[in-house]
């Protein structure tokens, strides 16, 4: 149990990397309709993966957080990149405005679509995938006070919204250099409001994560998988 954390570290490690080459690939497809576009939630979602992760060390909640890591990369993989060319009712429900929205877009679409499109993304993630992710993540520790601390500072935790935020700039910096000044315009708005409006993004993330969290507790058990199921 000593190498426990270190393990569950690595694991979280492992999925930053899936994460950049899943935006590699995905940068690769051609720019047709629902095809390229899902680059944009890929990269902050890597970004924010990567941010959360060096917000970790020595955190009290640093392993249940490691092993969640995995369980939401795995309700991501699920409800995003299995489901690029499903039929719309196929799709896991908390996902299909999103797709719904992306198959109308490429990477020249208007750029307000677009972060429509990631908002839409994080918000599915967040409000939906989060809540099955750590109770499935729980199940994998030994009971007891320690697992109750870790939860609750979780559920809790400042770090993961900033790293959110954070990760939103990331994402901004990315593009930042696109040839096109209207894009770039609407970028840097973007980076204002995300600076301005702080404190409404941080608890909105922590209303989400603690919602989805409730939710799941009460309405939904993980499958045999280990992964909990969409209701």
């Amino acid at each position: 149990m000593k190498d426990a954390p270190n393990d569950a570290r690595a694991g979280a490690e492992a999925v930053a990397a899936t994460l950049a080459a899943v935006a590699g690939e995905l940068d690769a497809l051609p720019d047709h309709r629902g095809a390229r576009v899902h680059v944009l939630f890929a990269h902050l979602y890597r970004y924010t993966t990567a941010r959360w992760l060096g917000a970790l060390d020595g955190a009290v909640e640093a392993e249940l957080a490691y092993r969640v890591i995995g369980r939401f990369y795995d309700l991501y993989a699920s409800g995003v990149l299995v489901c690029r060319d499903a039929p719309l009712a196929e799709v896991p429900k908390p996902w299909r405005k999103y797709h719904r929205v992306a198959r109308r877009l490429t990477l020249s679409s208007p750029i307000f679509l677009h972060l429509i499109l990631v908002s839409l993304a994080a918000r599915a993630h967040i409000r939906h995938d989060l809540g099955p992710a750590i109770h499935a993540a729980v199940s994998g520790l030994p009971e007891g006070p320690d697992r109750a601390r870790q939860v609750e500072a979780l559920l809790r935790s400042r770090a993961s919204g900033e790293a959110f935020i954070a990760a939103a700039r990331d994402f901004i910096a990315h593009f930042a250099d696109h040839p096109s000044r209207w894009r770039r315009i609407w970028l840097r708005l973007y980076d204002r409001g995300i600076v301005g409006l702080r404190p409404i993004w941080l608890s909105t993330l922590q209303g989400w994560r603690q919602r989805s969290y409730a939710q799941t507790t009460k309405n939904i058990e993980p499958d045999q998988s280990g992964v909990a199921p969409y209701g």
